[in-house]
């Protein structure tokens, strides 16, 4: 009789070292160990041995809510990037707030790349013109770090621009961001310009924060 007790036994403690083998977790060997205790003192106490069928077969809960966690995916390591808004891009922003489109950004373009080739600390005409679009900060009571931020320059030269008879004569009130009524070819070549650099995405070079008139 002990011997077929201790066989039903042997096969209890087989089928418990098998559940930690598998799993191989330190949690569940602790709670296989228990479990054994507990089937012998059961034994001990009732004179006959206590069913496998009573084991739990199951990985507790909350093993498995940790074993679970310790998972890491590889989208979850990814990291959202945000990229910089190009000059063109800060540029549309700034006409659809003033509600035109893209002829408009590829006028301005055209402009500051004939002022200074998107260059924000460009200082011209002896110190009076700064910026992108090289405005002359005292004449036109702006600050310079107006002149040198590309969405506050952009919208005084928009501005500037409608002043000038805009959009209804665009060569004429691009001239007179240089000089209004002089031959010198400015528009012609903001014209070009624009066309030249519209599909050639240009980065904001300028210190301080780019802030979207658009939100």
């Amino acid at each position: 009789m002990v011997s077929s007790h201790l066989d039903r036994t042997n096969t209890v403690v087989c089928l418990m070292t098998y559940h930690v083998t598998k799993i191989d977790l330190l949690p569940i060997q602790i709670w296989a160990k228990k479990s054994l205790g507990a089937i012998v003192l059961g034994t001990m106490i009732l004179g006959r041995p206590v069913s496998a069928q009573t084991i739990p077969s199951v990985v507790p809960t909350s093993i498995a809510t940790v074993q679970s966690e310790l998972v890491v995916t590889p989208s979850e390591q990814t990291t959202n990037v945000v990229a910089e808004p190009t000059v063109q891009a800060v540029l549309l922003d700034v006409c659809k707030t003033n509600g035109y489109g893209e002829d408009c950004a590829k006028t301005l373009l055209g402009m500051l790349w004939n002022e200074s080739s998107n260059r924000s600390s460009v200082i011209g005409d002896s110190g009076q013109a700064r910026g992108y679009f090289q405005i002359h900060y005292r004449l036109h009571k702006i600050s310079i770090a107006c002149a040198e931020d590309l969405v506050c320059s952009a919208q005084w030269s928009l501005n500037y621009l409608e002043r000038n008879s805009y959009p209804k004569y665009v060569n004429y009130a691009i001239q007179c961001h240089n000089s209004c009524n002089v031959n010198n070819g400015y528009a012609a070549k903001a014209v070009r310009n624009a066309k030249l650099m519209w599909n050639k995405p240009l980065a904001v070079k300028q210190t301080a924060p780019i802030v979207l008139a658009m939100k």
